[in-house]
């Protein structure tokens, strides 16, 4: 029997705010997350070539795009030597170490910058609820090693499996919560994102790490890429131009710890930034499988705003996908006009791919930490690369515009910063961004006194070393209050 009154909705419950303690990252052109803020400021662009030494390029190059089994460019954002790795530092043997995926090696790097940043010892958090979440998605060093038949041993299946990637964290650092490897394309990390933030609001865990990584050894992928189109032949991630020819591959990895907001203020941990809410969807059935659906990302949008309880003009700017594809800009330009409608004035959106390429399923950790380091400075960099504007974009008509040099955040009481990524099977993702409060950094800055001394350890008199001159170079650099705060930190 049917009831006479329809049932009644249930409202959904507000975001529970996320609080962004700290970041690692190692990107084209940026070991480092003050180094990535200098690259950006200073509209410098990394995309170079793939190192000759990752593999035999001539053997799979050629100019001609319809060419089977061959590459139109080698074109990318790459990390240069990444042969390097302190095993002893991890606990871990050479002879391990070795067969591990070096997407393995970068993210148990780039997770041990982030709580450095943080602030947070790795001991304190062994042992504990603190969940991993990575997104991930390329096999290259495993599909390399499978034309060695006899070349791997009994550290091969562990050294080269997706599943691995988050658990390799949670084995070295031993955090007890969830292990999750995600990959939904280059959707990955904010979907794990997503993911991680659910698990916090809910209270199932503590803290969690959040990570994206990427590593081009392979040409296989390239070769693939090329042979869809996808690919620029010039070389450039020319978001939102007419000149927009396809995009740049690029590799590196970025990783962020966190907390719901109200814990950390409640512990007085440091707080970078906030997480007002993040959602996710699917296209479902479309006219083709890789091509984006403009209703489908301004929905995610619109229901990502409503949950953080966002309005149009708090938006002061907004890190696009933005691959710098014929189909993929006009759709997103579109469906982030929707959310800017009824603006004073158009809203700044860009893109850290024409900076530094795309990394795929790490693009969203990086867009992510460029929105965070906008906040945090308050600065808009250039998105790089602008010409003509794209013509299937009317930007006056949707409120939106690309900023060609850097520029001061607008000044907005609460500014939100919004980042979108989404993957060519159909999944999106959105996150929206709020500054940190105003304490904690600043006032560990001000500190009255000398600093006390600075002690330093390692698990190697090489890395002792190392770290030594590492910190050296960095003091050298600061100001009297700056060198202050670090010694503190």
């Amino acid at each position: 029997m049917k009831s006479a009154h329809p049932p009644r909705a249930v409202p959904k419950p507000a975001a529970r705010p996320i609080a962004i303690l700290g970041l690692g990252c190692r990107l084209p052109g940026a070991a480092n997350a003050d180094a990535l803020w200098s690259l950006l400021e200073s509209g410098q662009d990394a995309v170079t070539t793939v190192p000759a030494d990752r593999f035999n390029q001539a053997a799979f190059l050629h100019p001609r795009r319809s060419e089977p089994g061959r590459a139109y460019t080698f074109a990318a954002g790459t990390l240069g030597d990444v042969r390097g790795f302190d095993a002893g530092a991890f606990g871990i043997s050479p002879r391990e170490a070795a067969e591990m995926d070096p997407q393995q090696r970068l993210l148990l790097e780039v997770t041990l910058a982030a709580m450095e940043d943080a602030g947070v010892r790795p001991s304190a958090l062994a042992g504990r609820d603190v969940g991993v979440f990575v997104g991930g998605s390329s096999t290259d060093y495993g599909d390399l090693r499978l034309l060695d038949h006899a070349g791997g041993d009994r550290y091969f299946m562990t050294g080269n499996a997706l599943s691995i990637l988050s658990n390799r964290l949670t084995n070295v650092f031993d955090l007890r919560g969830p292990a999750e490897t995600i990959d939904t394309a280059c959707a990955s990390s904010l979907v794990a994102l997503h993911a991680a933030c659910q698990a916090l609001a809910e209270g199932r865990l503590e803290a969690a790490v959040v990570a994206g990584v990427q590593m081009l050894l392979s040409p296989f992928p390239f070769v693939g890429f090329s042979r869809a189109g996808m690919l620029s032949p010039t070389g450039r991630c020319r978001a939102f131009t007419a000149g927009a020819d396809g995009y740049v591959r690029a590799e590196g990895s970025a990783a962020f710890l966190l907390k719901p907001l109200d814990a950390a203020l409640a512990a007085g941990d440091s707080i970078r930034g906030v997480i007002l809410a993040s959602g996710v969807s699917a296209v479902g059935r479309s006219i083709g499988l890789s091509l984006p659906n403009r209703d489908a990302q301004a929905k995610l949008i619109r229901q990502v705003m409503q949950d953080a309880g966002v309005t149009a003009d708090r938006l002061a700017y907004w890190e696009a996908h933005g691959t710098g594809t014929q189909a993929g800009d006009p759709a997103e330009a579109w469906a982030i006009g929707q959310a800017a409608t009824g603006r004073d004035t158009p809203l700044p959106v860009g893109s850290i791919k024409s900076n530094i390429g795309h990394l795929e399923p790490a693009s969203g950790v990086a867009g992510l930490a460029k929105a965070l380091l906008v906040l945090e400075r308050r600065q808009v960099p250039a998105t790089l690369h602008q010409g003509e504007p794209n013509p299937n974009i009317d930007f006056a008509g949707l409120n939106i515009r690309v900023p060609a040099a850097l520029e001061a955040l607008a000044d907005i009481a609460h500014p939100v910063v919004g980042v979108n990524s989404f993957g060519f099977g159909g999944t999106n993702a959105s996150v929206l961004l709020g500054p940190a409060p105003l304490r904690r950094r600043a006032a560990r800055a001000a500190k009255a006194g000398a600093p006390p001394p600075l002690l330093l350890s390692a698990r190697s008199a090489a890395a002792l070393a190392a770290l030594a001159a590492s910190w050296e170079s960095r003091l050298e650099a600061a100001g009297p209050a700056e060198a202050g705060a670090l010694a503190r930190g």
